[in-house]
């Protein structure tokens, strides 16, 4: 299925709830579940745990489409939905913990906004401005690896470097990457082959 403009998760919300839009239904369940799934990782360490919370949130929110506001944010209503049904989870569980210092301790040191949550789309230009970052022969190693899928030795030729000195900057690449992007590495690992 084609994936829908992040700008359109509104309009899913509002299908879903005024015209029993099963095919958005589907379309925000497939842009979405994943990076919610990441999102509640900052509540919930079990994986399963995790999905199950998230899958419960589509769940409801199928059940209860007709209760949602028609001028609710899509975006801050999944968010607050996987937050809620995680700390939920965490006081039936027993936990005494102070959730806000726990939620902290979590979070990416660089997010800009407690509440994000990516798309395939807005992951890739995480890495394209991560990819700015590096050094201009880093850079083009790994790009024109494994965006131009060229060859070792094709790069080393078109670089005028050795084949070995094109695996040393691919390979320093790749280690910047996962250390800059380590909070969303498993969205990567998921949805592209860059970081492996």
């Amino acid at each position: 299925m084609e994936k829908l403009d992040t700008d359109s998760i509104d309009y899913l919300l509002w299908s879903i709830s005024n015209n029993d839009d099963q095919v958005a239904y589907r379309s925000l369940f497939e842009q979405y579940y994943v990076a919610l799934c990441q999102f509640a990782r900052r509540y919930i360490d079990d994986q399963e745990t995790r999905e199950d919370i998230v899958q419960d949130v589509f769940f409801t929110i199928w059940e209860k489409r007709k209760t949602i506001a028609p001028c609710t944010s899509a975006r801050n209503f999944l968010i607050t939905c996987v937050k809620n049904l995680s700390l939920n989870h965490l006081r039936n569980q027993g936990y005494k913990q102070d959730y806000e210092t726990t939620l902290q301790k979590k979070l990416p040191l660089y997010l800009e906004d407690q509440d994000d949550i990516y798309t395939l789309q807005e992951l890739q230009n995480l890495l394209n401005k991560t990819l700015e970052k590096l050094p201009t022969e880093y850079r083009l190693a790994f790009e024109m690896n494994r965006f131009e899928n060229k060859s070792i030795e094709e790069i080393a030729e078109i670089m005028g470097v050795s084949s070995r000195t094109v695996k040393r900057y691919k390979s320093r690449a790749i280690e910047i990457l996962r250390e800059e992007l380590k909070d969303y590495l498993p969205l990567f690992l998921l949805f592209t082959r860059f970081l492996n």
